[in-house]
């Protein structure tokens, strides 16, 4: 017993030091929508964290790895300051601290001091740390101080292979070291993980697990290593096994969402669609990530740390190179869209559009909308390369491209408890949209639906008509542009028309934000495309732009 509480204790330790489409059928999670508001909150939170406790040199802390990972997202960190210290210059002094002490400090920081210093350009600091770590491979890694040296040893070999430096070290001996230490006993629920032994007993760990299929992967990318593929293939399995209902990922003491993002980023790694390994329940980890990795006061996951927001950020970096990957295909342009409505003169764009980068909307009438959102981060496109303009919008979605459009001041947790208290379906708003539905509620931009029993529904799931979409435009027309009076309404259909809208309608129609269709008419209870957000969006900020 002494002995297993012990290792219980040398486990949490570890987990403290070493750790840290497929949309769900009832509550989609729109992924185009929910990754960029996901990534910016991660940056937001690390920054937060980082203005207000300085560096910290460890996978908890605003550090080494927090700064390469959001310098890999394209977040310009450098510049944060606490105290007046930039975060570049942090970050340089706690790696020289470290090469000062390299005899003392684990491989694995030293390997993410690597990283950064090779991202902040200082290759002298980048080639002192890479020889401290040749002088310390040996045939059992980096570090030797026992059975939890594999989640020191393996991270940092991960790492190496990472930033392409894994071939300036001893490669034979890193092969030898990280076969070895996958699980070669007979207990089946261990088949495949990577972990370590403490009194005859093992114990698998999530982390080293991905980590060492990432890096074998790496190191055999032609799979012609036959050791190394059952090794990957093992490990795999394990890592699916580990699923749980929601599409999480979880195993021992672990925060679940870091071992999901984990997961997700080693499943891109190896060129896999994270979207298809799904739980019995048919959920992913790409599905527990846009709907669960949020907490409603800013903070990520159950341990709401920074190393959760790094997880995150990771994550959704790592979703989104799919994107930026996919070539641009000739367009297939549906029969429908001859019957999309007609853009009036007003709506013509103020700036020429940069080159469609969406494989579906070249040649599509709302083609130059839709660059110019993506280029703004008001919306983005799917992992396969398109945009799919003629997919119908939910209330989340809207409120998440609303609120990007806007800008304004973050939802408090005042707000975020607003919005609980308003609404009796709150409780079903994915975290991804609930700040935006909150600043959308505070600024008086979007309303909920009057229930019998008294109550308001927010219905986040429900897809937008143009009538509802013409009244939020027209609550910000009158916010950020002032009084407008409403154009009269030719429209064939105007009778259909719900009297709640008219004045919007009108409104939108007299500043150009939305007209009628070929035939005359207006439509309002159509669903809203997204190529008709896109339109309505942009024409109604460039408005704001150009007042």
């Amino acid at each position: 017993m002494k002995a297993r509480l012990s290792k219980l204790w040398l486990v949490l330790l570890t987990v403290l030091a070493c750790f840290m489409t497929f949309l769900p059928a009832m509550f989609p999670v729109d992924r185009a929508e929910a990754e960029p508001l996901l990534a910016d909150r991660a940056a937001q939170y690390l920054k937060t964290e980082y203005e207000k406790n300085g560096v910290i040199n460890a996978d908890m802390g605003v550090g080494s790895h927090a700064f390469y990972i959001l310098a890999t997202a394209g977040v310009d960190a450098g510049a944060w300051k606490h105290d007046g210290i930039s975060l570049a210059d942090a970050v340089i002094g706690a790696i020289q601290s470290d090469i000062a002490n390299a005899g003392q400090v684990p491989a694995k920081r030293l390997t993410q001091d690597l990283a950064a210093a090779k991202m902040l350009g200082r290759e002298n600091l980048a080639d002192q740390l890479l020889l401290a770590l040749k002088n310390r491979q040996d045939s059992e890694g980096f570090d030797q101080n026992g059975p939890l040296s594999v989640y020191s040893n393996v991270p940092a070999f991960e790492i190496l292979s990472r930033i392409g430096l894994l071939d300036r070290l001893d490669n034979g001996l890193a092969r030898s070291y990280v076969l070895g230490m996958q699980y070669a006993g007979a207990e089946d629920k261990y088949r495949g993980s990577w972990g370590s032994t403490d009194n005859g007993l093992f114990y698998a760990d999530f982390m080293a697990t991905t980590g060492a299929v990432r890096l074998l992967s790496r190191m055999d990318p032609e799979g012609s290593d036959t050791e190394i593929q059952k090794a990957v293939k093992e490990g795999l399995a394990w890592l699916k096994n580990q699923q749980k209902d929601d599409g999480n990922f979880m195993a021992g003491m672990d925060d679940t969402l870091i071992d999901t993002c984990d997961v997700i980023v080693t499943l891109k790694v190896l060129e896999i669609d994270p979207g298809t390994w799904v739980s019995s329940a048919g959920k992913s980890a790409v599905d527990y990530l846009m709907s669960k990795a949020l907490n409603p006061d800013g903070s990520f996951g159950q341990s709401q740390n920074v190393m959760d927001a790094v997880w995150v950020l990771w994550a959704c970096r790592s979703l989104e190179e799919e994107t930026l990957a996919q070539p641009t295909a000739q367009p297939q342009v549906p029969p429908e869209q001859t019957s999309q409505p007609e853009p009036v003169a007003q709506t013509t764009p103020a700036v020429q559009s940069a080159p469609p980068s969406f494989k579906d909307t070249a040649g599509h009438w709302a083609q130059e909308f839709i660059s110019r959102m993506a280029e703004k981060g008001i919306a983005a496109g799917y992992s396969d390369g398109s945009f799919k303009p003629e997919a119908q919008v939910t209330r989340n979605e809207i409120a998440a491209m609303i609120v990007r459009m806007l800008q304004p001041e973050p939802a408090s947790a005042q707000d975020v408890q607003f919005i609980n208290d308003s609404f009796s379906d709150a409780g079903d708003i994915p975290r991804w949209a609930l700040e935006a539905a909150a600043m959308g509620l505070r600024e008086g931009i979007i309303s909920g639906y009057p229930q019998q029993d008294g109550s308001f529904s927010f219905e986040g799931d429900s897809q937008v008509n143009r009538a509802e979409l013409s009244v939020i435009m027209a609550r910000i027309i009158e916010k950020k542009l002032g009084q407008a009076e409403p154009k009269v309404l030719d429209f064939a259909d105007k009778d259909l028309i719900p009297g709640w809208a008219g004045e919007a309608v009108g409104i939108v129609y007299a500043r150009g934000i939305a007209g009628g269709y070929p035939d005359r008419t207006f439509r309002p209870g159509n669903p809203v495309t997204r190529a008709e957000a896109a339109s309505m969006i942009m024409s109604l900020a460039d408005q704001i732009d150009n007042k």
